[in-house]
């Protein structure tokens, strides 16, 4: 045997295949409630999922817990955490939303990072502010800390 048929694991091309087919795979989900979706692409219809992970994503009436895909298409949809390189949508919520591109109609989010965005989109912390909060409470713990240290001096002068 040669060291190039030692270090074949068969097991490599296998994924390899694995990965192609589930690339090219549409799963459709309707009226459910799922675990985990894993495809090429995937549309879910009025049901919930608790992670999702698709190089297409169409959602509508839907909510997901987690969503990883290159593409996310949402109508009416709630996700807790969101990680996409596009993202079309009328109506999302979302906790925590990163993505490239982002345009929508209606969208609402506690965490937003986004690099270019288009729409009506509310973000309750950015990560602008999300850095001006941690610099005034950062600034505030510096500031407290030098003030009962003077106290400090203060009281034991007495």
């Amino acid at each position: 045997m040669s060291g190039r048929e030692l270090d074949d694991n068969p097991l490599d091309e296998y994924a390899a295949r694995a990965s192609r087919d589930l690339a090219s795979q549409n799963t459709d989900v309707n009226n459910a409630s799922v675990e985990r979706v894993e495809s090429g692409q995937v549309s879910l219809r009025e049901s919930f999922a608790q992670h999702v992970q698709a190089s297409a994503t169409y959602m509508e009436d839907a909510a997901a817990g987690i969503v990883k895909t290159n593409s996310l298409d949402a109508r009416d949809v709630s996700i807790g955490v969101a990680m996409a390189n596009t993202v079309q949508t009328d109506t999302l919520h979302a906790g925590v939303l990163a993505a490239n591109q982002l345009e929508g109609q209606e969208v609402r989010t506690g965490l937003l990072f986004a690099f270019h965005v288009r729409g009506n989109v509310h973000s309750a912390v950015s990560p602008l502010a999300a850095l001006a909060i941690g610099a005034g409470f950062a600034t505030t713990l510096v500031l407290m800390r030098l003030v009962f240290g003077l106290a400090r001096r203060r009281h034991s002068k007495s």
